[in-house]
């Protein structure tokens, strides 16, 4: 059984995601939404299953290549874990599939625990890396509802996370002694302390990220090509819908959804999907409110099944045990 504080986030996420799903109601026709996906040809869905398992294939050739200097592991294991914690992360929105990830590399490649955990989740910070940058250079190309003062704010914010990574990655020295001249504007010591442990944590995991910019050139064009995936789920998805999209639209679309995922997620991100998909879609990009609402949903809905579908294939070709995996999670919880 999940620890209290483990089961009072799943309740705290599932109640924001009743919330969002009220206020997304406020913005959308059900009619008409109903309408849309009751045309949809159950064949226009099959490109957006294909482009979510394709992307998983790509991310999953990341984090070999990733984990590369520190254990082989095979591409095909690596492709149904990530299966298997699509399925997870659905189900259990505390980040469940990247401990499963975790604790599977741990059993199977007899990797440290703690180290196996740091390591996806700085795979996983190269996608957030990668929308900093390409989100910052497409919000100056592409049209959107935002100002121009809205879209500065946002590209400076980018350009001091992705300078902070980078000295925390090539130059650790001058990191530290950055947060020890910002340490007593803290104020409180409890406070010191914890933000000292975080920045440590974080200093000693980013050691890892530090490779030749030729290696960082194949893992950006990975992640590229993983989101150009994502990006183009979007647009079979409005197509499916009748409706043709910029690509190049989509893409952004898929940078700035990638942010939201920030933000808890209730079981089967119900409510956060929806919210993120009319705030990108129609609120940003100024796609009309119920197409945009209607894509959101049927690949919302497309996503959970294709999750469910691959994940318990996943599940059986990697022999994962579900009960084993559980008692861990619940004691890491």
């Amino acid at each position: 059984m999940f620890s209290q504080n483990t089961l009072l986030k799943i309740a705290f996420n599932t109640i924001l995601g009743l919330v969002l799903i009220l206020i997304w109601l406020q913005f959308v026709d059900l009619r008409v939404l109903w309408q849309s996906l009751s045309e949809v040809s159950p064949a226009a869905i099959l490109p957006v299953a294909f482009l979510i398992i394709t992307s998983l294939g790509i991310r999953a050739l990341r984090l070999k290549y990733f984990l590369r200097p520190i254990k082989q592991i095979p591409f095909k294991e690596l492709f149904f874990l990530n299966g298997a914690a699509l399925l997870f992360n659905i189900l259990i929105p505390i980040r469940a599939g990247e401990v499963l990830k975790g604790i599977y590399l741990n059993t199977n490649f007899t990797l440290p625990f703690t180290k196996s955990i740091t390591w996806i989740f700085l795979d996983r910070f190269l996608d957030f890396l990668f929308v900093l940058v390409a989100g910052a250079i497409l919000l100056l190309v592409i049209p959107t509802t935002l100002s121009i003062t809205v879209i500065k704010v946002i590209i400076v914010i980018f350009a001091v996370g992705l300078f902070l990574a980078y000295l925390m990655v090539y130059q650790p020295q001058l990191s530290r002694k950055l947060f020890n001249f910002t340490k007593p504007l803290l104020v409180f010591d409890v406070i010191k302390f914890r933000m000292e442990s975080i920045f440590n944590s974080f200093l000693e995991s980013f050691v890892v990220l530090k490779r030749s910019f030729k290696d960082f050139g194949l893992v950006f064009l990975l992640t590229l090509l993983a989101y150009l995936s994502d990006s183009l789920a979007w647009y079979f998805g409005f197509l499916a819908l009748g409706s043709s999209q910029d690509l190049m639209q989509m893409f952004l679309a898929q940078l700035l959804s990638a942010l939201t995922y920030l933000v808890p997620a209730a079981p089967g991100y119900v409510g956060s999907a929806e919210a993120s998909g009319i705030l990108v879609f129609s609120g940003i990009l100024g796609i009309e409110v119920n197409l945009a609402s209607s894509t959101t949903v049927l690949n919302h809905i497309i996503t959970i099944i294709t999750a469910l579908i691959f994940g318990v294939i996943s599940i059986n070709f990697l022999k994962i045990n579900i009960k084993a995996i559980f008692r861990k999670l619940s004691n890491r919880a």
